[in-house]
């Protein structure tokens, strides 16, 4: 009865993260503010079209169907509720804000409006930003601050609970711009639906082995924790390699290219559970890895495009990740464990969550094709 309960609670585990996956993920947005000058200061705002529709009503022709026309439509009013919401200070008096286009960014698989920012300031040693936008529609939301000069960056995650930031890049310590990386890394696999059902299809069958054209349970709990293992290594020395690679500029890939393969590798795991024509797992996740390193690497660009120190934060962030990655493996790998001799797992539990799993990525594919 345990173990069936047990089974029942991975199957709505799963299917609830499958739900997600077309739902509205967690509110998160950035912001990049870089020193032109003693006074001049340029940058940029990041949010994603839900959370600005939620704030403005973009949807004029209420259809459900936010549309880029749409958006840009209300320009006037997304910047306006950009710089009422982003305020720039110089000795406690506001800095003179300006006007830009908006543009469209894909970060991470995410649609991002982009809000163009620059300030005009009196010279000051006395700079503060505080951020008020979106914490009314949700209060959940969090967005991670950027600001840098000539010589140093750090960043800073805002929260409603903490919202104002003095820009004293003196004052900020290595430990704390590693803290927010790493704290940026761990919450960024966690709304990265796509990297999290990637994981969930890839270990979905370690706990079983094919004996005769079918699948059976895995006796062995030593050789099922080996495999996790295996893969779990192979995925993360893969995405590392690209992600380090990528965010230090060394090639550029197509966001949307990445994008659409990492939809296909979500795929092509799943349905290698179904029909399993793959054996030598280890291989095609460390290469779908490098995929996923790809897509991690284009959030990260827009965390520290203009860092000073990006090893120091490349390596934050990919600790974050791990860390974040680890967590959901030591969630799902006791619960597989437990379920391997439930003859309803390799019967029914572990195909229908694979193919539930299979037509979300044919879904993403389709969207970013």
């Amino acid at each position: 009865m345990r173990l069936v309960k047990q089974s029942w609670a991975l199957f709505f585990t799963l299917f609830l993260l499958c739900q997600a996956a077309s739902a509205h993920e967690l509110s998160n947005g950035y912001i990049s503010l870089k020193a032109e000058s003693e006074s001049t200061f340029s940058g940029a705002i990041l949010l994603q079209p839900f959370d600005l529709h939620q704030a403005l009503g973009l949807d004029t022709n209420n259809d459900n169907q936010l549309t880029w026309q749409e958006a840009q439509s209300q320009t006037d009013s997304i910047q306006r509720y950009a710089y009422e919401h982003v305020q720039l200070t110089a000795d406690k008096k506001l800095c003179q804000p300006g006007t830009n286009a908006l543009e469209l960014h894909r970060v991470s698989g995410q649609q991002l409006i982009y809000i163009p920012l620059t300030f005009t300031c009196p010279a000051s040693n006395n700079l503060a930003l505080a951020y008020s936008g979106i914490f009314l529609q949700d209060p959940s939301h969090k967005l991670l601050f950027t600001f840098s000069n000539l010589q140093n960056t750090f960043t800073q995650v805002l929260t409603t609970q903490d919202n104002k930031v003095a820009l004293d890049l003196a004052s900020q310590s290595t430990l704390t711009t590693i803290k927010n990386f790493v704290y940026e890394g761990i919450i960024h696999i966690w709304i990265g639906i796509d990297h999290i059902l990637f994981l969930i299809a890839t270990l979905l069958t370690v706990n079983l082995c094919r004996h005769k054209h079918k699948w059976n349970p895995e006796h062995s709990r030593k050789e099922i924790i080996k495999q996790t293992v295996y893969l779990v290594t192979a995925f993360t020395l893969a995405h590392s390699l690209t992600l380090t690679s990528t965010a230090l500029g060394w090639y550029t890939p197509s966001s949307r290219w990445v994008e659409l393969g990492i939809a296909i590798s979500v795929l092509l795991t799943a349905l290698n559970n179904i029909w399993p024509l793959v054996r030598r797992l280890g291989f095609i996740t460390f290469a779908f890895g490098l995929l996923h390193g790809m897509g991690f690497a284009s959030v990260f660009a827009e965390l520290q495009s203009t860092a000073t120190k990006p090893l120091l934060t490349i390596a934050s962030f990919n600790i974050g990740v791990e860390i974040g990655q680890l967590v959901i493996v030591a969630v799902l790998l006791p619960i597989l464990l437990s379920l391997r001799f439930v003859r309803l797992y390799a019967k029914l539990i572990m195909p229908i969550t694979s193919a539930a799993i299979a037509v979300i990525a044919i879904n993403w594919a389709i969207q970013r094709w």
